[in-house]
């Protein structure tokens, strides 16, 4: 989490646990409705606790904090192709209010549902359908809410910067944060009962279509990329805490292979360092991460034969041709035949190429932390 990422999150979840522990709906009254009427839509659609974190409720993607500013929460994790922007123009766009009301919480668990990984593309692909649908739906209900308290039919509602007016006299108006500023969505979606990248939850609005977008398809600047240019972030790796020690995963010269033996001694000059050895899992633990690094260099390791054998590197191209086929399922829809395709071409251009292997990987090592406490 870099230091933009940091500032904003916590500030939301400050606000998020104050207006838990003391958050009401305020409304100002018109003429034409009744106070219970607009109570009872209020309470249908928003409540002060938050519903449970699951897929099926509205509340576990999209909230609307008390200065109207909206928090989309995205079960996936920006790996650096700049996801936070692009699904915080889907959500502005289907809420009808400005990209910078909007911030993009990834990732958090007690925020956010697993939506999966977001390699391949399938961040914007998978999850960003999702964030689209939920940010419709949220629109809806928000409309809904402010035909009950104006009076007035939903269809004569429009949308703009987060207030909700009269089409035709925007006088009449009621804003998001008025209607359910601090509170939770009560709402139940149409999950599919999936988890991961296969999870879609939709409600009843439609989103958008592409000709009416505002937002989405602009060029919009990513803000995390000057600090990371000009290391002025600060990520995982460079948080220190008070009698922390450092570890490194060894890792095997071949795919299959588990450590069969190993030789503690061969580190014991380096300070603090340990050896954690769990069944197929091989770590070393020291005071210092270059102590981490030196112990993961120096530890001496019998390996076992990898079973099955992995190939050698003249064999590789022959084992994937022969090795069975494993589909993954993601959604989408299947247009044309392509076989009929072949049959009609004029002309039909084979080839075949054989690439090395390109390894999907960050410039350093992946980075966690744990606190071990009582025990």
């Amino acid at each position: 989490m870099t230091k933009m990422e940091k500032a904003t999150h916590f500030s939301r979840i400050s606000r998020r646990s104050l207006l838990k522990a003391g958050g009401a709906l305020v409304v100002s009254l018109g003429a034409p409705v009744a106070l219970d009427t607009v109570l009872g839509i209020g309470d249908a659609f928003a409540q002060g606790t938050k519903p449970p974190l699951t897929p099926d409720q509205l509340s576990s993607y999209i909230a609307i904090n008390a200065d109207g500013t909206v928090s989309a929460f995205f079960g996936k994790m920006d790996m650096g192709q700049g996801l936070f922007v692009a699904i915080g123009q889907m959500v502005a766009e289907e809420l009808d209010v400005p990209f910078k009301a909007v911030t993009v919480i990834m990732g958090d668990t007690a925020t956010s549902v697993n939506q999966g990984g977001a390699s391949g593309s399938t961040g914007i692909q998978m999850g960003g359908k999702q964030m689209r649908m939920a940010a419709a739906e949220a629109r809806r209900v928000l409309v809904d809410m402010a035909a009950a308290k104006l009076g007035l039919p939903a269809d004569a509602l429009a949308v703009t910067d987060g207030v909700v007016h009269a089409k035709g006299d925007e006088t009449k108006k009621a804003s998001y944060a008025e209607l359910i500023g601090g509170r939770y969505f009560n709402v139940e979606l149409d999950w599919n009962k999936q988890i991961g990248n296969l999870l879609y939850a939709p409600g009843k609005a439609k989103p958008k279509e592409a000709k009416h977008y505002k937002i989405v398809g602009k060029p919009i600047a990513r803000e995390d990329i000057a600090p990371k240019v000009y290391a002025q972030e600060d990520f995982c790796t460079d948080v220190k805490l008070p009698g922390m020690v450092h570890g490194r995963m060894i890792r095997p010269a071949v795919a299959g292979s588990v450590p069969v033996k190993v030789d503690e001694n061969s580190i014991k000059d380096i300070p603090g360092a340990k050896v954690v050895w769990e069944k197929g899992f091989l770590g070393v633990v020291a005071d210092k991460e270059w102590g981490a690094i030196k112990a993961a260099e120096k530890l001496k390791v019998e390996w076992s034969d990898a079973k099955p054998p992995f190939p050698d590197q003249a064999a590789l191209y022959d084992h994937i041709r022969s090795a069975q086929v494993r589909k993954r399922e993601i959604g989408g829809k299947e247009v044309g035949n392509v076989d009929d395709a072949f049959k009609t071409a004029a002309r039909v251009v084979e080839a075949e190429y054989e690439w090395p292997f390109q390894s999907h990987a960050c410039m350093g090592p992946a980075c966690a932390m744990a606190e071990v406490k009582d025990g």
